[in-house]
């Protein structure tokens, strides 16, 4: 007798259509490569399965210490940026953590008791001089994603005693194909002079964001420490990120500013990077008009 059979698995775009068999042996044979053929497919689906993460917290407050901690940990997704993602996380809040990364839960209890015991027993050592009771927060969060990549920004704010708390920010951009994190290898030709225009762009305008009038060089290197230079001014110690208006670049505070300037934040449309873009980044960004955000 002729067989005709046809299997569609669940991943797009992979249709297997197994040809009539003549006899028993080959039909056999058949079976067994479509089986094994549409487990590869089904197994192509698993690790193209969407990213998506819940929130995970930690929060504890006492006379002497508040404590809070917030992350958007993975929930499902391709299992190597999944794995990324939460080592990434685990870093940013310690990085001492042994034990399973799948369980947020624990994580952020591990992290958040260190935390409570730590800012209990400064609180403790000063023995109420503090005016207020001394807090740590730190937030971990989705702030960009498309197709391609996913973007992961860290808030953190602390008070120790002393005339004010401490806060910092920086972000990380992971490839969703196979959890590649980008930072300073995503640019080119940075010592450039053009690349250095753009710099002083981002700074001027978040400056100007301020409330403060900048109408030339002068005003703008009154902003900064008197050894910066407004038109040579440094990478930003922490890495630049995307997202889906452009690249992301922040100064910490005592950068390149005093305190009172804040963390200097500015954003450069990818239309002006262009030429100090690699290859690697355009891919990613091929997408870009798929942004979730």
């Amino acid at each position: 007798n002729t067989i005709s059979k046809a299997a569609r698995p669940a991943s797009a775009g992979c249709l297997l259509t197994i040809k009539p068999i003549l006899t028993m042996r080959t039909n056999f044979i058949s079976i067994v490569f479509a089986s094994a053929m549409a487990a590869a497919c089904g197994n192509t689906q698993a690790t193209q399965e969407g990213f998506t993460t819940e929130p995970a917290k930690y929060e504890n407050k006492s006379h002497a210490s508040d404590v809070t901690l917030l992350a958007d940990y993975p929930k499902s997704g391709n299992a190597t940026l999944t794995n990324a993602v939460c080592e990434y996380i685990s870093e940013q809040l310690g990085g001492t953590y042994t034990g399973p990364l799948t369980s947020s839960d624990s994580i952020m209890a591990y992290y958040g008791n260190g935390q409570t015991t730590r800012l209990n027993e400064l609180a403790k050592d000063m023995q109420g001089s503090a005016a207020a009771p001394l807090y740590y927060k730190q937030e971990i969060k989705v702030a960009a994603e498309t197709d391609t990549y996913v973007t992961y920004t860290d808030f953190n704010e602390q008070f120790l005693g002393g005339a004010h708390g401490s806060h910092s920010m920086s972000g990380i951009t992971f490839r969703k194909s196979d959890g590649r994190r980008f930072g300073y290898e995503m640019l080119r030709n940075t010592n450039t002079e053009d690349f250095r225009k753009l710099l002083k762009m981002g700074l001027k305008q978040y400056v100007e964001s301020t409330g403060q009038k900048v109408n030339d060089d002068k005003q703008l290197a009154e902003v900064l420490f008197i050894n910066n230079d407004v038109n040579y001014l440094p990478l930003p110690e922490t890495p630049p990120y995307l997202t889906e208006k452009g690249m992301a670049f922040i100064y910490q505070p005592y950068e390149i500013a005093p305190y009172a300037v804040g963390s200097i934040s500015f954003t450069i449309p990818y239309e002006n990077l262009k030429p100090f873009l690699t290859e690697t980044v355009n891919k990613l960004l091929a997408t870009q008009g798929n942004a979730k955000l």
